[in-house]
């Protein structure tokens, strides 16, 4: 640039005007070529020496050009005079549609050069003196002078290089590996909207209360000795051991939606009434059995998206549940993987658990503290728009269900949910969703009260859960079911079910937890015109459970589960049920 400088003492001052109104970029580009090769002999002192020296000889060469001096413009407008000039607002007559108004600011703004007269005015239409080109010159390279680094900053700098040499080539050899992985990754990758995670558990248990045969509880008759018993629960002792393997493919398309693939397949037990502890009070959280002997099956398939920020839809054509699309107000329990152990502690069954696999869904948050949901469940796919005989609608002709909730948050450490569900259930259908569905006192099945005809229920539920402290919560539920058949006038019965958890996050080890379990599955409080109250033997089911985190991947989680009056009998023996399940997640 020096020598640049050099040769504007026969230059026209208009064209050093202009010069001086370039785009910064050129002005920069310029100053960091100057910077990277500055020899080490030169310093600040001989770049002031040059730009002295062209100062000097351009105020020479203007002498016999009659113009205004700088200090006679100093002198123009004493009342007006102002400070340096900082902001390019400050000059009056340079607006921001003026061609050269990018130039100038950045003279102002960028490199800090006086570039106005003292009233505030850059008068950018008058003709500039060579006096004034050298003032303005010389003010805007004194500036950009400061930015070049000394002979001793240079030095130090090689100095610290040299030091740091090895670990430069060290680093350097490392982002050249993670470049490389990268773009293998890249080229090499799954998918770039799909990813996969899985989960593996592993269940085995030991179901005992006597010496009795599974089938004795169903046909009323001792199976050895041929003598009649008590309807109820009567088990043989029995372990096993069961897997449970699940692939999920989720697929986001704009990171505010998921579409969900899930693959199954699984040999775990359904300890029901005609498995080994004769009921299905006492139900795994995360059995799966598979009457076709480990086949892979389609598990789930759903979309979930968001139209507008508060408001949340989910379609599931396979797979669908309540549970899977609404607050349980449960967290640590719900999980049928990493969850309660028993079924019946996951979630309050007559109001999460969905009549079919076909839902749909909304979830709208009308206030950071409240929330609104409402489901749509059909038993079948076809029959969520047709009805199982083909005659029916969305709320007719078919097996179905619908859901509302009103989640109320008053605090960060408090949740409550108010449930309505209505179910319309075919003939031979499980009312209580696969808790208590066996015969008890004279033959009377919890599940299907009225037999095997068409059932309709209204369901009423209340939820919470609570922090009371970091290393103690608690959560529960109580569900009221109101059953009639249709066919019926008058005929209503009345089921009732509550649970209470508490659970200890962190107890012993970080990311542990434990957790103690109490409440009743469904049990008759009033059997209406059908003359048979079972509400004076209902049952009692407890469980004690342990999680140990063995790592971000492995969880352990032994435990026990206890049934008291099975099938609301109370002369059937307590079932103990001692589990231990393995959860891997990839």
């Amino acid at each position: 640039m020096s020598m640049i400088l050099r040769k504007l003492g026969i230059i026209n001052p208009a064209l050093l005007g202009l010069a001086l109104l370039l785009p910064t970029s050129a002005i920069a580009a310029e100053s960091i070529e100057s910077a990277e090769v500055l020899p080490e002999t030169v310093s600040n002192t001989s770049i002031e020496t040059e730009l002295s020296d062209v100062s000097q000889s351009l105020i020479l060469a203007e002498a016999d050009v009659p113009t205004t001096s700088v200090s006679d413009l100093m002198n123009e407008s004493e009342e007006d005079s102002l400070n340096q000039v900082t902001s390019v607002s400050q000059l009056s007559d340079v607006q921001p549609d003026d061609w050269a108004f990018q130039a100038i600011q950045s003279l102002v703004e960028r490199y800090g050069c006086v570039a106005g007269y003292p009233n505030g005015t850059f008068r950018p239409d008058r003709a500039m003196s060579r006096r004034e080109a050298a003032a303005l010159v010389n003010a805007c390279l004194d500036n950009l002078s400061n930015r070049f680094a000394t002979k001793e900053d240079l030095d130090a700098l090689k100095a610290l290089q040299d030091e740091f040499a090895a670990e430069l080539a060290t680093l350097r050899g490392r982002v050249d590996g993670l470049e490389a992985r990268v773009a293998t990754v890249e080229a090499q990758q799954f998918s770039t909207t799909t990813k996969l995670n899985g989960e593996v558990v592993l269940g085995s248990a030991f179901v005992f209360d006597g010496d009795n045969d599974p089938l004795d509880s169903v046909l009323g008759v001792d199976t050895d000795t041929g003598n009649t018993t008590d309807n109820g629960a009567v088990v043989e002792d029995r372990f096993f051991l069961g897997y449970r393997t699940r692939l999920n493919f989720d697929t986001s398309f704009s990171g505010e939606d998921r579409l969900r693939v899930r693959l199954e397949a699984a040999n775990i037990p359904e300890l029901d009434e005609f498995g080994s502890a004769g009921t299905s009070l006492a139900r795994f959280g995360f059995d799966e059995n598979d009457p076709e002997g480990n086949t892979v099956i389609l598990d789930e398939l759903n979309y979930r998206f968001k139209p507008i920020d508060d408001l949340t839809l989910k379609i599931a054509v396979v797979g669908g549940d309540y549970k899977d699309d609404v607050n349980t107000f449960n967290p640590f329990l719900k999980s049928s993987g990493s969850g309660a152990l028993s079924r019946f502690f996951r979630v309050n069954p007559v109001v999460y658990r969905a009549p079919g696999g076909t839902t749909f869904s909304a979830v709208y948050d009308v206030t950071d503290k409240v929330e609104l949901s409402v489901m749509y469940a059909a038993d079948d796919a076809d029959e969520a728009v047709a009805g199982a005989d083909g005659n029916g609608g969305l709320l007719a002709g078919g097996q179905y269900g619908v859901m509302a909730q009103l989640g109320f948050n008053p605090t960060d450490d408090i949740g409550i949910g108010i449930q309505y569900a209505r179910s319309e259930y075919k003939a031979g259908a499980d009312i209580t969703q696969d808790t208590g569905d066996a015969p008890t006192t004279n033959g009377f099945d919890t599940s299907s009260p009225f037999g095997a005809v068409d059932t309709t229920t209204d369901n009423f539920g209340l939820s919470f859960n609570a922090k009371v402290t970091d290393g103690f919560h608690v959560s529960g539920w109580g569900g009221l079911t109101l059953a009639r058949d249709p066919a019926v006038a008058n005929s209503e019965v009345k089921l009732l079910n509550w649970a209470a958890n508490l659970i200890f996050p962190d107890l012993l080890l970080e990311g542990s937890r434990g957790s103690l379990s109490v409440g009743q599955q469904p049990f008759i409080i009033d059997s209406g015109n059908l003359g048979i109250d079972d509400g004076n033997n209902p049952n009692i089911t407890a469980e004690a459970q342990y999680q140990f985190q063995v790592n971000d991947n492995i969880k352990i989680s032994p435990g026990l589960i206890v049934i008291f009056n099975a099938n609301n009998t109370s002369s059937n023996d307590p079932i103990f049920v001692p589990v231990v399940r393995t959860t891997f997640k990839f």
